[in-house]
């Protein structure tokens, strides 16, 4: 992995306005539209008048730093699109999840945060991606995995977890907000929260719905 994907995967979005997708996007696009340019009015308009090592070195310009330029772009405009929940109900494993969000019905913690418009975009990547520069680089490691499984057709049901579920995820939105700090119970057990000895989901419910109520992700011939 390139230190731009890395980079791109671990800086935040502006909060408004354009995105960090977006200006990759652009910035790809850009190169190859200069890189095109470039190298048809260098090869058929100035290329008898220009000296023999700035046309070498206008052609590797154009022939493989604008492209290598424009193929890192692609891939963090790519990695920037696979955090939407679009990206994650493409594999229709997760629709019972995404369903469960948008249920107006639901009491799950997914649905009550996506009614009350907490989280207003990329619901899934913001509460599964663990924040900093590595929590983000092993939510693609993860996703590679989900994919992997998906593609191999090797998944299992009920699909589970892995691993346990840090409340960081939690706190790094909740921790200083009025609403959480003027609770007494989240002052009494603010150490055994920071050290995930007890998790939010204790008090709180699920995340999404239990197994037993969930909906197979397997597509049969019937359907």
């Amino acid at each position: 992995m390139s230190a731009w994907s890395v980079w791109a995967m671990a800086t935040p979005e502006p909060p408004h306005g354009a995105t960090l997708g977006g200006a990759l996007e652009v910035v790809a696009l850009g190169c190859i539209g200069v890189a095109v340019l470039g190298l048809l009015l260098v090869e058929f308009v100035f290329k008898s008048r220009m000296a023999r090592s700035t046309y070498r070195w206008t052609l590797l310009l154009g022939l493989f730093v604008l492209p290598g330029v424009a193929l890192l772009g692609t891939t963090g405009h790519m990695f920037e699109s696979m955090k939407t929940v679009e990206a994650c109900q493409s594999c229709h494993v997760m629709n019972p999840f995404v369903g469960d969000m948008h249920d107006p019905r639901s009491a799950t913690l997914a649905a009550r945060h996506y009614r009350s418009g907490a989280i207003p975009d990329k619901q899934c990547y913001a509460c599964h991606t663990g924040y900093g520069i590595f929590g983000t680089v092993e939510a693609k490691r993860d996703g590679l995995r989900h994919w992997l499984l998906y593609v191999t057709d090797t998944w299992k049901e009920p699909i589970t977890y892995k691993g346990t579920y840090p409340n960081a995820n939690c706190l790094a939105c909740h921790a200083t907000a009025p609403i959480f700090t003027r609770v007494d119970s989240h002052k009494a057990l603010g150490t055994q929260l920071a050290n995930d000895e007890m998790s939010c989901f204790t008090c709180h419910g699920l995340p999404h719905p239990a197994r037993p109520t969930r909906a197979s992700t397997r597509v049969t011939a019937s359907q």
